[in-house]
Parts: structure tokens; sequence; C-alpha cells
């Protein structure tokens, strides 16, 4: 019975190494060609997205520094405001 088991075991563990090499070597060429022709067109398509990201973060640079620009005016319009164009009468000189 022992020497039944060894070899059904033999068998079985043979049997199993050798569908683990054959379905190896079957899928090796399909899938490296399959990674040569998908990553070109993923690649086409992240780089028109990036593209796009690109072009939509230059015109948003653009406004805020447009705002930013008003925002420095209003700023100096301000601080000419708050200076006075004549020192004050009540002024004394220092002796």
């Amino acid at each position: 019975m022992s020497v039944m088991r060894k070899r059904a075991w033999s068998s079985l563990g043979g049997s199993l190494f050798l569908a683990i090499i054959v379905s190896s070597c079957g899928t090796l060429p399909t899938t490296s060609a399959d990674k040569k022709s998908d990553p070109t067109a993923v690649d086409s398509s992240v780089v028109q997205s990036l593209q796009r990201q690109i072009r939509e973060r230059e015109k948003r640079i653009a406004e805020l520094e447009s705002q930013l620009d008003a925002l420095k005016l209003i700023d100096q319009d301000m601080e000419n405001l708050r200076k006075p164009s004549r020192p004050p009468a009540t002024l004394t000189p220092i002796e």
C-alpha cells in the first residue's frame, strides 16, 4: 500500500510539475506581445491627459497673476490714501 501511495504521489507531482512548465511556456509569448502594443496606446493617452492638465494649470496661473496684479494696485491705492499729503499742523519742531 505504501508503494502505491509513493507512486501515486510521484506521478501526481510529476504531472503537476510538467503542467506548470507547459503552461508557462505557452503564455509567455502572448503576454509579452500584448505588453508591447498596450503601453504605446496607454502612453499616448496619458501624455494627452498630462498636456491638457498643463494647459489648464497655465491658464489658471495666468488668471491668478492677473488677480495678483489687480490686488497690488488696490494695495498701492490704499497705501496712498493712508499717507497724508502734508504734515499735520500739530507737530512742533524739536529744539
